[in-house]
């Protein structure tokens, strides 16, 4: 599907969007109305996205319809549907860092800190995403040492013994460890929740596990 710019709302072409209109159903989808030109537009893309996953869609077709606000939603909402516990747009200081997803496994209590990357396939290359990899797993350690001053507010730096770093990208032109950092693909995302210690355990390198120890782990969090 094409999509169209629009300001606060996205637009798709409606003859792309007639379609996909055997598996959805539009009507269910909150905020649809009509743009200038004819196009149907959506304050969210979200909940159409969800539909047309539903529906059999191709994930990485719809994926990159996607702003890079709802693929960071799209993500979110995995998570919510595989039973994680997540936090949004988390800030630190005194160093100005900000992480798209901080979410926890409660069963296996392993941690996750997510760099959602919305990039288009020309940015999937290995040198660029190494570079972010890095930068991301030293945004990690930084957060992890931070846990101290972040745990009274978020109840998941208490509840989390280990911290992965993870980067889910638009495309699978790059996947597996790359400098400390789980590199997963929006296709094999949901897979990768529904089994996280098999995958973390299989990504791990002669030199490095992608488990990083949180020193703020209580057995009683809640106390």
């Amino acid at each position: 599907m094409r999509q169209i710019s629009g300001s606060e709302s996205r637009c798709l072409d409606r003859e792309l969007v007639i379609e996909y209109s055997k598996t959805l159903d539009l009507v269910s989808v909150d905020g649809v109305y009509t743009g200038l030109g004819g196009e149907l537009c959506f304050k969210s893309l979200l909940p159409l996205a969800l539909k047309a996953l539903e529906g059999g869609a191709d994930i990485y077709e719809v994926s990159s319809l996607l702003s890079w606000r709802d693929f960071e939603e799209l993500v979110s909402e995995y998570l919510r549907l595989s039973g994680y516990e997540s936090i949004q747009n988390l800030r630190t200081k005194p160093r100005r860092y900000e992480y798209d997803i901080v979410a926890l496994d409660p069963v296996s209590k392993i941690g996750l800190i997510i760099d959602c990357k919305h990039w288009s396939p020309g940015y999937g290359k290995r040198g660029k995403l190494k570079y972010v990899a890095s930068d991301h797993e030293q945004k990690c350690v930084y957060l992890i040492k931070q846990c101290q001053l972040l745990k009274n507010e978020y109840r998941i730096f208490t509840k989390a013994k280990w911290f992965v770093p993870v980067i889910v990208t638009l495309t699978d032109v790059v996947k597996g460890p790359l400098e400390g950092v789980l590199v997963v693909p929006i296709g094999t995302f949901r897979d990768f929740l529904i089994n996280l210690e098999l995958y973390v355990d299989l990504m791990k390198t002669r030199e490095r596990s992608p488990k990083i120890v949180n020193e703020c782990y209580s057995e009683n969090p809640g106390l």
